[in-house]
């Protein structure tokens, strides 16, 4: 896991557990969706402390699967025409039913629900972790290089 991404998940989670809480529409939203909500909350909250920000709405999905398979996910920095050591990176495996997907499966513990029940935000927040800790910046070494966008070691995996 990334220095940075641990300091502001240990920061941040209440606000995007809370935000898991309140938001409509979780029960039919995307990967996506939760990957642009977790950066949002988790890294852009607070970003003076830290620098830039990560623009949410420049985020490139990557899906070169079928049924099943990994999305990766490019996330730029806010800032005009990003460089290679602009980006963070994560991905989510996923798979083609409620069976062997993570986000289906959790959407299916309330799909006629408005807003998510305490259960389900429980393993939303899970998800945001694991997409959290999958996060990565490229090229972040040479002259690029910044502490707080290091690897640490955690065995930190519940909120």
């Amino acid at each position: 896991m990334l220095k940075i991404m641990a300091k502001k998940w240990a920061k941040n989670q209440k606000l995007l557990k809370q935000k898991f809480a309140t938001t409509k529409g979780l029960n039919i939203c995307n990967y996506i969706d939760i990957v642009k909500m977790t950066f949002d909350v988790i890294y852009n909250s607070n970003e003076q402390d830290y620098g830039s920000k990560l623009d949410i709405e420049q985020i490139t999905q990557i899906d070169n699967g079928d049924y099943q398979g990994t999305l990766l996910y490019l996330i730029p920095f806010d800032t005009y025409q990003p460089s290679e050591y602009e980006y963070l990176m994560t991905y989510v495996d996923y798979g083609s039913c409620s069976g062997c997907d993570t986000l289906m499966a959790i959407q299916a513990y309330g799909y006629s629900e408005e807003f998510l029940n305490d259960r389900q935000v429980k393993e939303f927040m899970q998800l945001a972790l694991h997409i959290i800790q999958h996060t990565i910046r490229p090229y972040n070494c040479g002259w690029r290089k910044d502490e707080d966008f290091e690897t640490i070691e955690t065995d930190k995996t519940e909120d």
